[in-house]
């Protein structure tokens, strides 16, 4: 089951290891608290400008709020303002929401020895944990994946990893790919730990001096070749294409899981109401006012345009005798195009999701990582995994 609540709340994150003892907070940031107080606050303001409206609405509007005899008073109220309701409603819950997110907050104090954290919480007694640096396993790098709107993003996350999961301590946090593995490196080898990740077998562990080896100085020391096995058949979610310099490696468009289906569910269903609200608009504007179908119908359009984007997204791997690159394609569109040098590769594993227990590829260099495969089986990835490798270290 898929572990929704966060271990980290930041975004963008570093705690500086140069100036000991040093004390940080790990919170949602500001900006994203004030969009939230904004979004919110609008959808208060659209239900109370609707529930005002009515006591000024003209009888010769084009449409007619009067409602057929036979409903009491309490039936009208009801009928009128349900649409204001939920809004109201709505809009207190994102502004709480983003009161509460803000104010929530891990402090952090690391002396060289000793780590301390207390959690803070707008309902709950502060709370304090204290754990011996000796304690920790390894710095664990990993990636979670977010959604904010139409936006999907990754956040890459270099905590110290302890098997009790609120003693984990963030040191980097960032949505940018950039240099992600030089700040894992300066990391393990400031605090004289592994570096870990997990991959589908478990956590994988490598000692800090041997971060600046690339994948092929490792390749024969790992035998990592034979994790590709020419006579095992291209699984059915990867289309690939070997030509004489290049290879390309491509998702296919549908996956048949849980987020494909409510994808299509919410095309399906979504499109249906809004064809249907939009040809018979006449008999709905009584009940929610022309900014309430207004609202509803960009609301479920912007969902309807989302579940496309997730249903008929794809990345694709061209891997050349030089480097990678990897794309980004959404329906025809092909956008935000990564590439690592060849010789600049340090790892080519599968990590783990714990947010959406998916399995993710994941190519790890110097100044840049890529992420291919996040809607893929695992088994799948196996596959493409050792067809990289096998690209890289010929």
């Amino acid at each position: 089951m898929a572990d929704s609540k966060p271990n980290h709340y930041s975004y963008k994150f570093k705690f500086d290891m140069e100036k000991l003892p040093a004390e940080q907070k790990d919170r949602v940031s500001r900006k994203l608290s004030v969009l939230g107080l904004i979004f919110g606050l609008a959808f208060i303001a659209l239900a109370v400008f609707e529930i005002i409206s009515y006591f000024y609405s003209e009888p010769n509007e084009i449409y007619e709020f009067d409602m057929p005899t036979r409903f009491s008073t309490q039936d009208i109220l009801m009928q009128r303002y349900i649409f204001d309701t939920i809004a109201l409603v709505l809009g207190i819950i994102i502004v709480a929401i983003s009161i509460f997110t803000y104010w929530r907050r891990k402090v952090i104090y690391f002396d060289g020895e000793n780590i301390k954290m207390t959690y803070l919480s707008l309902f709950k007694q502060p709370h304090t944990e204290i754990e011996a640096l000796h304690n920790y396993l390894g710095v664990l790098l990993r990636v979670e994946y977010y959604q904010l709107g139409l936006m999907s993003r990754n956040r890459y996350i270099i905590e110290l990893y302890h098997p009790e999961k609120e003693k984990r301590v963030p040191l980097y946090l960032t949505t940018s790919s950039r240099n992600v593995r030089q700040m894992w490196e300066y990391y393990s080898a400031k605090l004289k730990l592994p570096a870990l990740f997990m991959t589908d077998h478990g956590l994988i562990s490598r000692h800090h001096s041997e971060l600046n080896k690339t994948l092929n100085d490792m390749a024969a020391k790992w035998h990592l070749k034979s994790l590709y096995r020419e006579n095992e058949k291209t699984p059915a979610t990867v289309k690939c294409k070997i030509e004489p310099h290049r290879a390309i490696v491509k998702e296919r468009r549908w996956f048949f899981d849980v987020y494909s289906i409510l994808a299509l569910l919410g095309i399906l269903i979504l499109g249906t109401l809004i064809v249907y609200g939009g040809l018979n608009y006449q008999y709905i504007l009584p009940y929610i006012g022309l900014w309430g179908l207004v609202a509803l119908m960009t609301l479920g359009g912007v969902i309807v345009l989302f579940s496309t984007v997730i249903l008929f997204s794809k990345d694709v791997l061209i891997i050349t005798d030089e480097g990678i690159l990897l794309g980004h394609n959404i329906l025809f569109l092909r956008r935000n195009a990564e590439y690592v040098k060849k010789d600049e590769i340090a790892a080519v594993d599968i990590g783990h999701n714990p947010t959406t227990e998916r399995y993710y590829l994941s190519i790890i260099a110097d100044n840049q990582s890529l992420i291919f495969g996040k809607n893929m089986p695992v088994s799948d990835l196996r596959w493409v995994r050792g067809f990289v490798i096998k690209q890289i270290a010929k």
